[in-house]
């Protein structure tokens, strides 16, 4: 194969992986497009002319640099070696009830400095400016019941 042929191989490896946005988590496509640009490079210089050590480099180079380098990269990917954290730990923190909200209602909270959607999950109404517990979260919706109720609360529901 002609050196351009590799580099293009090696580019073309190294946008599936940009594209995917490393979305399968695995790195594959940017190792063996880094072997691909690696034999262009060596193909260009001259120094591997015959096809079969071009492909056997390029299968060498892919799978060496994919068990050397793919399991730091996903450490350098996740935040202090710890995988992200999920929206689901919200569960159990407090929001501030932006509008009055009725039983399994829409409305919105405020958490974390921003604005969400949230589900009134109890059985009582809950005023404005009072503060909730998340229960749940759906998607981008916060399931929320007052955090706590007193004897008086409990009467007027």
């Amino acid at each position: 194969m002609l050196w351009w042929h590799w580099a293009i191989l090696g580019f073309g490896l190294i946008g599936v992986e940009i594209l995917t946005l490393g979305g399968l988590g695995n790195f594959y496509f940017l190792f063996f497009g880094m072997a691909a640009l690696i034999v262009s490079s060596l193909t260009w210089s001259g120094l591997v002319e015959v096809a079969w050590l071009q492909w056997f480099l390029f299968a060498i180079l892919g799978i060496i640099s994919l068990l050397v380098m793919k399991k730091p990269l996903q450490t350098k990917r996740s935040i202090d070696g710890k995988d992200e954290p999920d929206v689901d730990t919200m569960i159990g923190e407090i929001a501030k009830v932006l509008e009055p909200l009725e039983p399994q209602a829409l409305g919105k909270v405020e958490l974390r400095g921003s604005t969400w959607n949230a589900r009134n999950a109890g059985k009582y109404l809950l005023a404005k400016e009072s503060i909730a517990k998340i229960v749940r979260v759906d998607g981008l919706t916060l399931w929320i019941q007052a955090e706590s109720l007193t004897q008086e609360d409990e009467h007027v529901g």
